[in-house]
């Protein structure tokens, strides 16, 4: 006899794993990680911090806190920090769901959502998208008496694509007052500081709705796990309560206090994504791929043919030793997906890709 697990494990997406054949560096451009190093604030930080490895940190956050606030214009009173924002999104889940409840989210969402939902036994459903963009009146008419949270990536991992904040507006004002709305901004920087200021005025007009945001991508601090979310103050005892005790360790909130007082880096750094981001996209219709669009830092790109892209993904590994994510949820078949990565490893990714075109 052994103990009787109660959760049926989900499948892992299979990555290329192997050796790679010409002893080329490895280029990792399919996590939708920045290649940037520390900026000179966070590696002062780490430093430091790294003399005092006893300490936990601050238990809640109070000086990220305050530093995410005075960057943002927000309330530093309406703010709790987590091990990343995936935590965060299951301490919301694990406040307003129970097993038998209903999680929805757009047909594409991001994958952690449909997770949270199995561990808390929740059943998910998806709301049809247009054009691989989230339908608002869609999202709408999925929700039923037994919704109890809507999960909204925005823009949208993996797909890239956005949905304006008046359609967000549109969702909050029809949306029932019982059920809470996350909108997860991990991918906000690149859409804009003036989209993400819209979406966090419109959470404080609600007392429903949660804003999530993480460190993990604009700001290139992925390593060290830290999100934040900006909710309603009446949910905050009840978060800190299903939030682990000082899970964002001192190492993470050092970091992340730095990067924010190196923002001007920060901002330099996703326009140049941005700008590498219009310039392979262009190369690359030009070339006959489809791609949707993004308002994100990666690109999701089809050669219309489920195997032609997996003989793409293999080929960029084996001649240019870069790392792709290759899609295989219902509807995205056709497509590989890559972040945008420094202009020579774009450039190597762009080379790899005429020539496989070239070939086939």
């Amino acid at each position: 006899m052994r103990p009787q697990p109660y959760l049926v494990p989900k499948p892992v997406r299979g990555r290329i794993a192997r050796p790679q054949p010409q002893g080329l560096p490895i280029i990792n451009m399919g996590y939708n990680e920045l290649p940037y190093p520390p900026t000179p604030q966070v590696a002062g930080a780490l430093a430091q911090v790294s003399q005092r490895l006893g300490s936990y940190g601050a238990p809640t956050c109070d000086p990220l806190r305050v530093a995410l606030a005075d960057t943002w214009g927000l309330s530093a009173d309406r703010i709790i920090c987590g091990n990343g924002s995936e935590e965060l999104l299951d301490v919301i889940a694990r406040n307003f769901v129970r097993a038998g409840d209903e999680i929805v989210i757009s047909q594409n969402g991001y994958i952690q959502f449909e997770l949270t939902a199995h561990r808390l036994g929740a059943r998910v459903k998806k709301a049809p998208e247009r054009d691989f963009r989230t339908d608002i009146d869609a999202l709408l008419a999925t929700v039923g008496p037994d919704t109890r949270l809507i999960f909204l990536a925005n823009p949208n991992n993996p797909t890239g694509t956005m949905i304006p904040a008046a359609e967000l507006a549109r969702l909050t004002e029809a949306l029932p007052a019982r059920v809470a709305l996350v909108l997860d901004l991990a991918y906000g920087e690149f859409a804009g500081e003036d989209y993400c200021a819209d979406v966090h005025a419109l959470a404080s007009g609600h007392d429903n709705v949660i804003v999530t945001r993480t460190f993990s991508k604009a700001f290139g601090l992925a390593g060290t796990r830290v999100g934040w979310a900006d909710a309603p103050e009446w949910m905050l005892p009840g978060f800190y309560a299903a939030r682990g005790m000082g899970s964002v360790n001192a190492l993470a909130q050092a970091c992340a206090v730095a990067a924010l007082s190196d923002i001007a880096i920060i901002r330099d750094r996703v326009a140049e994504i941005l700008s590498e981001r219009d310039r392979l996209a262009q190369d690359l219709r030009a070339l006959g791929l489809n791609l949707l669009d993004s308002s994100s830092n990666f690109l999701m790109v089809s050669t219309g043919d489920p195997d032609r892209t997996e003989a793409l993904v293999e080929h960029l590994f084996d001649g240019c030793g870069i790392i792709v994510n290759r899609t295989r949820e219902a509807g995205l078949e056709d497509y590989m997906r890559f972040s945008l990565s420094l202009p020579d490893h774009n450039d190597l990714l762009l080379d790899g890709v005429r020539r496989f075109l070239d070939a086939t």
